[in-house]
């Protein structure tokens, strides 16, 4: 005897359609009630006179379906995405991009995460209590609004020595900038950032950054600075300062929200994507930085609502050295010659021109180490003096021989100290 099971719409039909059999509805009310047509309802009923509660199942239940994925491929997927696979710890999202691009295997994200879930080796999380916060909205062009931020992590998981990336998203398109591995967030680090970005892009209208003290100063002002109206900046404060660029602190990480939500994307899918590269050194990630930041761009970043760039080119005529680079002051010793570092500068000023003696020289180092000399903004040629060989000790003298006493002497100092009165 054959055994039927009814999902609670199929009883539901079933009943319908057994009350029209029976004479208990009329065609009109029953093809309604099942939201069919008149000529179907009458199809239906002959059916079940025939075929009784089988007249209520799909025709295709319990075939298997024409567009199922095959068993082979589902294999091979949960080989490679299962424990001890290629990409077992990859989320959903990021092993359909790399079956794509990598293994050829083109599958819907919903049927693979189905897929996964069905062989049990991804398991559903549970979703963390939100915590709800005002929605500030994108800036419509881009360039109106940088992020940039540090993200030190276990990058190379081990096979390399740990480091800081350095990053710069846009705002409005949520497009990748900047990334560059360093060993630590340091001041170098953000002045190329700064610079490369400039070169690319030209200048944004505005930077958000935390309160790092990199990017603010933590000094207090001095009488001076106050007497002049300044405030004490860092030199990456300088530099943004000088060429226009608003700076903006962020204090909390949920401000600057955007960039925070790179590096746990980036902490996910940068780090495996090294790992299957067999990148272990700094100088390999930074090489293979520019193809994942192409694809990373072509699968996330999206169109402004405004057209129209936002970005400031640089003038042709902008001396990158005066503004990118680490800032101090010397004043210029009576022999034209400052002290930097360690090294001794004479500088070489024109013929003609004016001592430099006891004038202030800014001495500029840019991230590459060279050493540019302006005053003012006029730069100064110099150079280099060698450093004075140490000269060597004089020989030591012979120790002169202990003279033998004399008794004569000895006996006369005696017979002269008695002698007195």
């Amino acid at each position: 005897m054959r055994t039927i099971t009814l999902s609670g719409r199929e009883r539901r039909k079933a009943e319908i359609v057994s009350r029209l059999a029976a004479g208990g509805l009329d065609v009109k009310a029953a093809s309604e009630m099942l939201g069919v047509g008149e000529r179907q309802a009458y199809r239906l009923q002959a059916r079940f006179r025939q075929e009784g509660l089988a007249a209520v199942k799909h025709g295709n239940a319990g075939r298997p379906a024409h567009n199922r994925t095959d068993p082979a491929l589902v294999e091979r997927i949960v080989s490679l995405a299962g424990p001890g696979g290629k990409y077992q710890d990859l989320n959903v999202s990021h092993l359909q991009e790399m079956l794509a691009e990598v293994e050829q295997i083109a599958i819907g994200r919903s049927t693979l995460d189905r897929l996964l879930h069905q062989a049990g080796v991804r398991q559903r999380g549970r979703r963390a209590q939100r915590v709800h916060r005002r929605r500030r909205e994108r800036r419509p062009a881009e360039g109106m609004l940088l992020q940039i931020d540090g993200s030190p992590f276990a990058w190379l998981e081990g096979r390399g020595p740990k480091g800081t990336l350095l990053g710069a998203i846009d705002d409005a398109t949520g497009k990748v900038l900047y990334l560059h591995f360093r060993p630590s967030e340091d001041q170098v680090g953000y002045l190329l950032l700064l610079r490369t970005i400039a070169r690319q892009h030209g200048l944004p209208m505005s930077i958000y950054h935390d309160r790092h003290t990199i990017l603010r100063s933590p000094k207090q002002p001095t009488v001076e600075d106050e007497l002049a109206g300044q405030a004490p900046m860092s030199q990456i404060q300088r530099v943004m300062s000088e060429l226009g660029i608003e700076a903006i602190q962020a204090y909390s990480p949920q401000a600057k929200g955007r960039i925070e939500r790179l590096w746990g994307t980036l902490q996910d899918r940068l780090t495996k994507e090294l790992r299957l590269a067999g990148v272990d050194s700094l100088e390999a990630a930074n090489a293979f930085l520019p193809g994942f930041i192409a694809r990373y761009n072509h699968r996330f970043a999206h169109a402004p609502q405004d057209p129209h760039s936002a970005w400031v080119p640089l003038p042709d005529d902008l001396d990158i050295s005066y503004y990118f680079a680490h800032r101090e002051t010397r004043t210029v010793r009576a022999d034209h010659c400052i002290s930097f570092a360690g090294q001794t500068l004479q500088l070489l000023p024109a013929a003609k021109a004016p001592s430099l003696v006891n004038q202030k020289i800014a001495v500029h180092l840019v991230p590459e180490g060279e050493i540019t000399l302006y005053h003012g903004q006029q730069p100064v040629p110099y150079r280099l003096l060698a450093a004075p060989q140490p000269t060597s000790a004089p020989p030591s003298r012979r120790p002169r021989p202990a003279k033998e006493p004399n008794p004569q002497a000895a006996a006369r100092r005696r017979a002269w100290l008695y002698a007195q009165p």
